[in-house]
C-alpha cells in the first residue's frame, strides 16, 4: 500500500483516533478504579472481553462486504482470519473494540440505573433492554451513518429489503445494528449487574471458588473472554450463513474506493 493518512477523510481520521484515544481513556479509567478497588473492575473485565473478539472483525467484514479505505494502515498478515476485502482488517481495530463497545456499555448502565432508581425496575431485565435499545442505537448511528454515509466504510452487499439507503454506494443492512446491540446488551450486563460489593456475577462466581485473589481474577478475565467470543460468534453466524447462501444480492454497481475493486459474490 502506498496510500497514507494523509489522503484519509477527516471523518476517517477522527473515527481512527477515536479508536486509540477511547481505548486509552477506557483502560485508564479501568486500570485506576481497579488499582482503588483492590481487584480487577467490571470496567476492566469488559474491555478485557471487547478487544478479545477483535479478531473476529476480519471475517466479520468478509461476511457483510465491509470495505475500508485503502489509506488506512492495516493488521499484518499473520492475523488471524485476516479476510477484509481490499488489504486486511485496520489496525485500529483492535484498541478500537474497546472505544466502540464499553461507550454504549456504560451509557446503558448509566439510563439502566436512572429507570431503576425512578421507576424500581428490576436490574436484570432493564440493563438488558436498555444495553439491547443503546447498543442498536449506537451501531446505527456509528456504522450506517458515520460509516456508511459518511464513508469512513462501507458495505457493498446486502439483503433485499432489509437495508437503509438500499442499492446506493451508502446503503446499511439493519440487521448489522441488531447484532451490534445484542453484543453490546450483553456487555451492559456485565457492567452493570452488580452485587452489594461491587461484584459482577462472573466475578461473585471467581470468588467463591477457594483459590487466591490473583486467581479469581484470571478466572473472572478468562469467563469474560468466553461470554464475549460465545456472544459474538452466535450473531455473527447468520451473517456468514447469508454469504455462505448468496442471500446478500443488493448493492452498488459504482466502485466503492478507488483503486480497490469492490468484494465479489
Amino acid at each position: 500500500m502506498t496510500a497514507t493518512m494523509t489522503e484519509l477523510s477527516a471523518i476517517a481520521r477522527a473515527a481512527n483516533t477515536f479508536a486509540y484515544a477511547g481505548a486509552v481513556v477506557f483502560v485508564s479509567l479501568a486500570l485506576i478504579m481497579s488499582f482503588r478497588r483492590g481487584g480487577i473492575h467490571p470496567l476492566l473485565l469488559v474491555c478485557i472481553s471487547a478487544i478479545s473478539i477483535s479478531w473476529i472483525e476480519a471475517p466479520y467484514d468478509w461476511a457483510v462486504y465491509a470495505q475500508f479505505p485503502p489509506a488506512l494502515p492495516r493488521m499484518p498478515s499473520w492475523w488471524p482470519l485476516n479476510m477484509t476485502w481490499g488489504g486486511g482488517l485496520p489496525a485500529a481495530v483492535p484498541p478500537g473494540y474497546i472505544a466502540y463497545f464499553v461507550l454504549p456499555a456504560v451509557i446503558g448502565v448509566a439510563v439502566s440505573r436512572w429507570l431503576i432508581a425512578r421507576f424500581q425496575l428490576r436490574a436484570p431485565i432493564t440493563l438488558l433492554n436498555v444495553g439491547l435499545v443503546v447498543g442498536s442505537l449506537w451501531a446505527l448511528v456509528f456504522n450506517g451513518i458515520v460509516g456508511a454515509q459518511l464513508g469512513v466504510f462501507y458495505y457493498g452487499r446486502m439483503i433485499e429489503g432489509l437495508a437503509l439507503w438500499e442499492g446506493t454506494r451508502h446503503q446499511y443492512p439493519l440487521y448489522d445494528a441488531l447484532a451490534m446491540g445484542v453484543q453490546m446488551m450483553v456487555f451492559t450486563y456485565l457492567l452493570g449487574r452488580t452485587d452489594a460489593q461491587g461484584r459482577t456475577p462472573i466475578e461473585a462466581w471467581a470468588d467463591s471458588k477457594p483459590t487466591s485473589r490473583s486467581r479469581a481474577s484470571l478466572r473472572s478475565i478468562g469467563a469474560v473472554i468466553v461470554i464475549g467470543h460465545v456472544v459474538y460468534l452466535s450473531v455473527f453466524a447468520p451473517h456468514l450463513a447469508t454469504k455462505v447462501l448468496q442471500l446478500q444480492t443488493v448493492g452498488p454497481t459504482e466502485q466503492l474506493f478507488e483503486g480497490v475493486p469492490n468484494q465479489p459474490l
